[in-house]
């Protein structure tokens, strides 16, 4: 077959702003409601409009930005009805995913997740925040991963982006960061001894937990 496709050798413009401004949403340094101005954006990053429109289309496609005819793009908002709806869809698949995961565990894959369990807990330790909800959202995505089940895998990862939002919440109402990283350790303890309801239950009660976290320490607060 004749080539068709030129090689890419580095990342576009658009892929660039759109890396930067999600990154921005995801961390907390623009705050839901922002108003997102191309021509500003664009001029912070030394670039055309074109690039950065283009960005906030895939970023309107992945929930993060919501554009209102006549009053622009901005950070988009999320309620609490949202968190509800996107917790118990995860709550769902993560619990398929470890049941799908314990029929078919070994060794290895035991040894991969424990492994994301110490990079978080040493993150925790540090105080490298951000990179411990990386390794949060890690642990969580390689459950779905090494339980093999592709489509299972496609729909967890369109909600990455919004669950890295609600985590970057979530975190700042735990006591310590220590306190956050260990709600993974009844899910990881079940999986190694091989007990399928258990680390279902424990799926379901680590969303249940992070839920009402989430619900008292900032919709209630701020109601």
């Amino acid at each position: 077959m004749a080539q068709v496709f030129t090689r890419q050798k580095r990342a576009t413009l658009t892929d660039r702003a759109l890396k930067e401004i999600r990154d921005a949403i995801r961390s907390g340094k623009l705050k839901p409601g922002e108003r997102l101005i191309e021509m500003q954006l664009a001029e912070e990053m030394q670039i055309s409009r074109f690039p950065i429109r283009e960005a906030l289309r895939y970023l309107e496609k992945e929930g993060l930005v919501e554009t209102e005819p006549f009053k622009g793009t901005h950070v988009a908002r999320f309620t609490e009805k949202d968190m509800e709806e996107l917790y118990s869809l995860r709550s769902s698949l993560e619990e398929l995913a470890v049941r799908i995961l314990i029929e078919n565990l070994d060794e290895k894959k035991i040894e991969k997740l424990e492994t994301i369990i110490q990079s978080m807990q040493k993150a925790s330790q540090t105080g490298n925040l951000d990179q411990m909800i990386f390794e949060d959202l890690r642990f969580h995505q390689t459950i779905c991963e090494l339980s093999g089940h592709r489509k299972l895998l496609e729909v967890w990862r369109t909600l990455e982006s919004q669950l890295q939002v609600f985590l970057t919440i979530e975190k700042d109402f735990f006591e310590t960061a220590y306190q956050y990283v260990s709600t993974h350790d009844p899910i990881m303890e079940a999986i190694k001894n091989r007990n399928l309801e258990t680390a279902a239950k424990a799926i379901r009660e680590h969303f249940g937990l992070a839920m009402r976290v989430i619900r008292e320490g900032y919709w209630k607060k701020s109601s």
